[in-house]
């Protein structure tokens, strides 16, 4: 049985793979790409393709549905393992992509437990997160001396839920912020947060978008690929002594 990697490409910019990744996806026999639906196309695959001009590897499309059905997908999930396992049953090297870091919210980490109980070793290889990206890039700390942050997703929240989440913590990453627009803008509104956000779309891409302004937002029609951070102490850098 071969091997498999699972590889974060990072958010958007081809430039921050990593060294390891790009070895890896030069080296490797299978690409699998994640797509949403049947010929929708990998934007994972799209970050490096043209990092991988000359690759002799197999590029292997999987279908991993964007909706919430538990049953249908824990199936789909372990029918994407066992073509994974199928394609590395001699001593190949695969790869699995996808956007960011494999531990944050990755379809990669959902197909995890069914390679490994196909005996499928299995090695994870850190890439660059969407919100460490979006802060770098505004020269914006995500937490500074003793604040603490929190991840969470927006999907079916309420107000009062993102509500809540943005009163207990200094510093906020909201991942899927298209999920649910209304709740957030009303939850940033109810904390008077307006001046307090950054959202950026399609980070590194050359299409992406920086919207830090309250209107601009509540107009906005936000995209998939999207990440928003709400600091408390507002967006300013932190003095360093």
């Amino acid at each position: 049985m071969g091997k498999l990697y699972g590889i974060g490409v990072g958010p958007g910019d081809p430039e921050l793979l990593t060294l390891k990744a790009y070895r890896i996806l030069k080296e490797a026999d299978v690409i699998f790409c994640p797509e949403k639906e049947a010929g929708a196309g990998s934007f994972a695959f799209d970050i490096i393709k043209d990092l991988l001009k000359d690759t002799k590897a197999r590029i292997v499309d999987l279908v991993y549905p964007m909706h919430y059905h538990g049953v249908k997908l824990r199936r789909m999930w372990e029918e994407n393992a066992a073509l994974i396992a199928g394609e590395l049953k001699e001593d190949g090297t695969g790869a699995f992509i996808t956007l960011g870091d494999p531990a944050v919210y990755s379809t990669f980490m959902y197909t995890l437990p069914y390679m490994e109980q196909a005996g499928v070793e299995v090695e994870v290889v850190p890439g660059i997160t969407s919100f460490c990206a979006v802060a770098d890039s505004m020269k914006m700390p995500l937490v500074a001396w003793d604040e603490d942050l929190v991840v969470a997703p927006v999907r079916k929240n309420s107000s009062e839920d993102l509500g809540k989440v943005l009163r207990e913590h200094d510093n906020v990453v909201l991942m899927k912020p298209s999920s649910n627009q209304e709740a957030l803008i009303q939850a940033i509104r109810e904390n008077h947060l307006e001046d307090n956000f950054v959202l950026i779309t399609k980070s590194g891409t050359g299409e992406e978008r920086l919207v830090t302004d309250f209107e601009e937002l509540k107009q906005y029609d936000i995209p998939y690929l999207s990440t928003i951070i709400i600091k408390k102490q507002g967006r300013q850098t932190h003095d360093c002594v």
